[in-house]
């Protein structure tokens, strides 16, 4: 007994060995720069090691790190990726240059293409937050913020499709995995991609996971949940019964929930009057700011919450692992639509009531 202890604990410490593999890290960087951190961009970029600039603008890391780990080497200014392949990485943090492995040198190429939408991005939301600019200005500044967004989302996409045969979407799936629809998780959680097995992977599987709940083409599932008045109700009295029904999960803490709310109210009182219904459901945990943003916000529809915040019956029934969302039924209660928010909500309402 005690030597198969022995021989599964030796197996074991050979699995883990097995899974590090050395990083070997030498560059140049502003003297400016004092210190050089690496860091674990896939766990809260935690800081996994430091070194100091020389006075000539040298320095240099090695040590071990779980192999395919996607790491970067950060300064207060920037960070620069490369995913530990075990290549030794040359770094130009002045001019954001690295040189490693063919998959890191590509990498780099597409981290240095999206810096500048990054720093636009970065500059954009230092204005929307100041007190310098009135509140005209900043809606103009939103719409540049939510433009730069959608600029680098289509341009990470185009990147994850473009390397299928290697490891560099791994940098990219995290960031963009809560904005991907369905297709696209499915286009990406394609087993028969390289980096389908990568821990980077966890999230989009998952996330894929819970919207297959709320996939286009299935009928909906009813549920019992409270509504504002405390009684019980049914999804199924709305739902199933001859009208599209928009069913919409939101949380009065929910920023983005907020910010998109007017447009949800325009859509209401646009379609209504022919039939058009939604049904709100709140990811909130108290009644009382539920309540108040229920009729600050102008919100006629019926709302329903248990307060059960992510623990709500709704989470589990439907996959929703982020708000806002929203699922569009058909007149026979079948899913034609999901996470329809800004101008896609009024054009799908717009194709089924044509006007």
């Amino acid at each position: 007994m005690k030597r198969q202890l022995l021989l599964a604990f030796a197996l074991l410490i050979a699995v883990v060995t097995k899974a590090q593999i050395a990083y070997s890290v030498n560059g140049d960087a502003s003297p400016e720069a004092g210190k050089v951190y690496l860091v674990d961009v896939s766990n809260r970029f935690g800081v996994i090691d430091s070194t100091t600039v020389s006075k000539s603008g040298q320095f240099s890391m090695t040590g071990t790190q779980q192999q395919n780990t996607v790491l970067g080497l950060a300064t207060p200014d920037y960070v620069m990726l490369f995913i530990n392949d075990g290549t030794p990485i040359e770094a130009h943090l002045a001019t954001m240059e690295l040189k490693g492995s063919p998959q890191n040198n590509k990498l780099n190429a597409y981290d240095r293409e999206l810096t500048p939408i990054d720093k636009d991005m970065e500059s954009t939301l230092a204005k929307l937050r100041s007190n310098e600019y009135p509140d005209e200005l900043k809606d103009s500044l939103a719409a540049i913020y939510l433009q730069l967004v959608h600029k680098k989302e289509m341009r990470m996409m185009e990147i994850i499709r473009e390397n299928n045969d290697n490891l560099v979407p791994v940098a990219f799936v995290g960031e963009l995995a809560y904005s991907m629809d369905y297709e696209q998780l499915k286009e990406v959680c394609n087993p028969s991609n390289a980096y389908y097995n990568h821990p980077a992977m966890t999230l989009p599987k998952r996330l894929l996971e819970n919207m297959a709940k709320r996939a286009p083409g299935t009928l909906f599932k009813d549920m019992t949940i409270p509504d504002i008045d405390g009684n019980s109700r049914k999804l199924s009295e709305w739902i199933g019964k001859g009208q599209y029904v928009m069913v919409d999960f939101w949380a009065s803490w929910c920023g983005p929930c907020r910010q998109e709310m007017p447009n949800v109210v325009a859509n209401y009182e646009k379609y209504h009057s022919k039939g058009f219904e939604i049904v709100g459901i709140s990811f909130d945990q108290k009644a009382d700011p539920w309540k108040k943003s229920v009729e600050q916000m102008k919100m006629k529809w019926p709302q329903l919450s248990d307060l059960g915040g992510w623990q709500s019956a709704a989470s589990g029934v439907y996959g929703i692992s982020s708000i806002p969302a929203s699922i569009l039924f058909d007149p026979q209660g079948k899913i034609i639509a999901i996470d329809l928010r800004g101008e896609k909500l009024g054009q799908k309402l717009a194709e089924i009531y044509g006007f």
